[in-house]
């Protein structure tokens, strides 16, 4: 078998009083745009999952979390895509400020309330996995 190019990303479920954040994405992302999606991102090389993680996260939303556990890896087996989910929390509660051109909504919702949302694959398929019953 031919080896093929993938890509690592790393995703934080980041809760706050038994919600978690999600992302919506921009309409101008070439992937899935308009799919809610965890925050995170690709992992760079030279850096682990979980500064790669932290960054994404600042990046994206502005905000400090700290990683609090790992909730294990999701393999895209029809995309180029490998997953790596932690558990997050909030330093400080703060306002969300979005990157512009990566995600135009944030929304703090129920692992009920985002089965019945449109969401990027992979999150659909940690959601069918049990993933994120932690969050209660």
């Amino acid at each position: 078998m031919a080896e093929q190019q993938f890509y690592v990303g790393v995703h934080g479920v980041i809760v706050n009083r038994a919600r978690m954040l999600v992302l919506r994405r921009a309409p101008e992302m070439p992937y899935k745009p308009g799919s809610w999606d965890l925050p995170g991102g690709h992992l760079e090389l030279g850096e682990s999952a979980e500064q790669c993680l932290l960054r994404e996260i600042k990046e994206e939303t502005a905000l400090d979390i700290a990683i609090t556990e790992f909730l294990g890896i999701n393999v895209m087996k029809a995309e180029p895509y490998l997953q790596a989910i932690f558990a997050c929390r909030l330093t400080v509660f703060q306002k969300i400020a979005l990157r512009t051109g990566e995600h135009v909504e944030a929304r703090w919702v129920t692992p009920a309330e985002l089965e019945t949302m449109e969401t990027i694959p992979y999150l659909a398929r940690i959601v069918a996995r049990g993933m994120l019953k932690f969050v209660k």
